[in-house]
């Protein structure tokens, strides 16, 4: 990459869902069904979104090396995770004037229908405002277009800083590149692009590898290493790609003579529900479902139980990513086939967002924030934390 500041040791983690985030400074003026789209936007907030886009720094499957570290950092503290702070008067604090009294422009697709993404928005106008910005919320829905057209107004209008995730990379790199042309500071959401000065988000190729290793795991202690996997991903995004090629190989790390019988897109809780029926039929002795979505593993969890199957059967073992509500409710509950689900840190999240617009409005450099999901399991008092933080606890 073209910026020798950078440090993939930096904070790490995720979101999903497309957003668009524009710093406005004091003197500038001003395909699928809802489900399946509501459910791309959470993830991937790459291409996420995750999830996903132009191929996130250190994010390929060929520096799974990374991995270790990234599971190392999802092994914080509960209290961590959920702690809030005035990072946005600290740092304009620390920023002096330059930080202060700014705005922000949030155009985030399917915003109004993600508490998640509700959550993370609220933390960083929290922060932000407590600085003296002015911070509003665009959702344009699902319309690439508009979300385009409004980001080319942003640019004639040249506002100081834009922060995009970019569902179509090609697109979002040209547009990257006039906004920075015209002296505007870019900041990528979920994945990086060449032309951009910071990006905020997480890793979905080392999020999805946990994860794997627990399931993995689960099958060495339960079946020797055996067992038949499914794997729900999404081929369209290179989110999803990413995300479920870290399912695999953190499977095989730990359950190295696993089989995966099947791999199916399903990100929707009905996907996962229409598709898991019918590969319940073809495979009724499976032991592993994962999934890069947690709405479509909890689709593929009613289709267990619907099928007159125990809820809380041993033989089985299912997973997903983002740390939904109704997943965390199957974990905080600890007796279901429900065992794992990687969180994202939402609150963690909102601050970096705030602090890396801070210092881009300041004319400094800010080092990439990315912010590792969490690994939460059956009982873990993590499951409760974060259903706090989403207003579902």
């Amino acid at each position: 990459m073209h910026r020798p500041w950078r440090s993939s040791a930096v904070r790490r983690g995720l979101l999903g869902g497309a957003i668009l985030i524009v710093a406005v400074g004091a003197a500038a003026c001003g395909g699928s069904d809802d489900e399946a789209a509501t459910s791309s936007a959470v993830a991937a907030a790459t291409e996420v979104a995750a999830s996903s886009a132009a191929p996130a720094a250190s994010s390929d499957p060929a520096t799974s090396a990374e991995a270790g570290s990234s599971v190392d950092a999802a092994a914080s503290a509960p209290a961590e995770t959920a702690a809030t702070s005035d990072t946005g008067a600290s740092s304009a604090a620390a920023l002096g004037e330059c930080a202060k009294n700014a705005g922000l422009a949030i155009s985030f697709p399917n915003s109004s229908k993600i508490g998640a993404v509700q959550t993370t928005l609220d933390e960083a106008k929290k922060q932000l405002e407590a600085a003296g910005w002015k911070v509003q919320v665009d959702d344009p829905g699902t319309d690439l277009n508009k979300q385009v057209s409004t980001i080319k107004t942003w640019i004639e209008q040249k506002v100081p800083v834009i922060m995009s995730v970019t569902l179509n990379p090609p697109v979002f790199e040209d547009l990257a590149k006039q906004a920075r042309a015209a002296g505007i500071k870019w900041i990528t959401y979920g994945s990086s692009l060449q032309n951009e000065d910071a990006m905020v988000g997480f890793r979905q190729y080392e999020d999805g590898v946990p994860l794997g290793e627990a399931a993995g795991q689960w099958l060495t202690d339960n079946f020797g290493g055996n067992g038949k996997v499914i794997i729900l991903g999404y081929e369209q995004g290179d989110w999803g790609r990413r995300r479920a090629q870290g399912l695999i190989d953190g499977l095989k790390k730990t359950a190295p003579n696993a089989e995966i019988v099947a791999q199916q897109d399903a990100i929707s809780p009905t996907e996962g529900l229409n598709t898991t029926r019918t590969l319940l039929q073809a495979h009724p002795d499976v032991n592993v479902i994962l999934g890069v979505e947690d709405p479509a593993t909890e689709g593929a969890y009613q289709a267990w139980i619907g099928s007159g199957r125990d809820k809380g059967d041993p033989q089985l073992f299912i997973g997903g990513m983002d740390g939904t509500p109704d997943a965390l409710k199957l974990l905080s509950a600890g007796d279901t086939v429900y065992r794992g689900s990687m969180a994202i840190p939402l609150i963690k999240l909102g601050d970096a967002i705030a602090e890396t617009s801070q210092l881009l409005v300041c004319g400094q450099d800010a080092p990439d924030a990315v912010i590792p999901l969490e690994l939460v399991t059956p009982g873990s008092p993590l499951a409760e934390q974060y259903l706090k933080d989403q207003g579902a606890g």
